[in-house]
């Protein structure tokens, strides 16, 4: 999740950020005497641009830090960026659980449904939260995804700030992940949906989208990105926003149209039965994901 907050909670927010940040650096662990802080203080890790608290020691092995350093490496593959050098550490608040989790949502962002994780960014400030479950990994590079592309971007869209972390949570270098979303989206086909890339530029506010969205946003970003070199080359441009027009119209002319999105989803449902049938497939998969 990503996008403005309201002003008391976003001001809130990131006076508490740079408060336990201030704590973390200066070699505060605990506030044991007052009772535990409703985010981790105790243990720091610093890789790439993230900087990841939390209770428990995260080391450099980590699931968690691996999957954060696969992130950046992917970036840079995918997009042809690094991160910025320039700007603030992306600040990573790993809390303990759901349960404590929740009691933070509560106590600073009640407003937000019940969720994983989230994105939050104010001026030069880009804070994740989020809490260790089986899910973590996937958490982390969706969130962190969102405080990548701001950092490198601006502000995009809504559908392809959501389609890139959505192509993002997952390593590359692992992509089976892919035939769930083929499958739901040709479910989505059948039952009458079309796609289209002007309603999606239409919606604002991340409550409108459904999951639905989310998937066709994927494929959207899938279709660029592992399409030829010179389809993902033209996707960067269009992400560099120096065009006046929107992304939408910018990616028709490229060749984004319904049509287009029908057969590559098709196409794509093809190769994947077609690998599975393969005793190379493996190999198809990560030729896939890493051309």
């Amino acid at each position: 999740m990503t996008g403005p907050l309201p002003s008391r909670l976003a001001r809130t927010l990131a006076w508490a950020a740079c408060v336990f940040s201030i704590m973390a650096w200066s070699g505060c662990g605990t506030l044991s005497e007052r009772g535990r802080p409703l985010v981790p203080t105790r243990h720091q890790v610093r890789t790439g641009p993230f900087l990841v608290f939390s209770n428990s020691p995260l080391g450099a092995d980590s699931e968690a830090v691996r999957a954060l350093l696969a992130l950046e490496r992917d970036f840079q593959a995918k997009l042809g960026r690094e991160p910025a050098s320039d700007l603030r550490a992306v600040e990573i608040y790993v809390l303990d659980d759901r349960e404590a989790f929740a009691h933070f949502l509560k106590f600073y962002y009640p407003e937000l449904p019940p969720r994983r994780a989230f994105f939050l960014a104010r001026d030069q400030i880009r804070l994740v939260y989020t809490y260790s479950s089986p899910k973590l990994e996937e958490d982390l590079r969706h969130e962190a995804t969102h405080a990548l592309l701001l950092g490198a971007y601006g502000t995009l869209p809504l559908w392809l700030d959501e389609g890139l972390a959505e192509y993002f949570e997952t390593d590359l270098a692992q992509p089976a992940a892919i035939r769930e979303r083929t499958m739901r989206l040709l479910d989505d086909l059948a039952s009458g949906w079309s796609p289209s890339l002007t309603r999606l530029e239409g919606l604002k506010d991340i409550h409108q989208m459904s999951p639905r969205d989310y998937r066709e946003a994927w494929a959207w970003v899938h279709l660029f990105l592992d399409g030829p070199p010179e389809s993902r080359a033209d996707f960067t441009r269009v992400l560099e926003g120096r065009d006046q027009t929107s992304r939408a119209e910018q990616l028709a002319k490229l060749g984004a149209s319904n049509e287009r999105m029908r057969d590559h989803v098709q196409a794509l449902r093809s190769r994947l039965d077609a690998a599975a049938s393969d005793p190379d497939s493996s190999s198809w998969l990560q030729s896939l994901f890493r051309r």
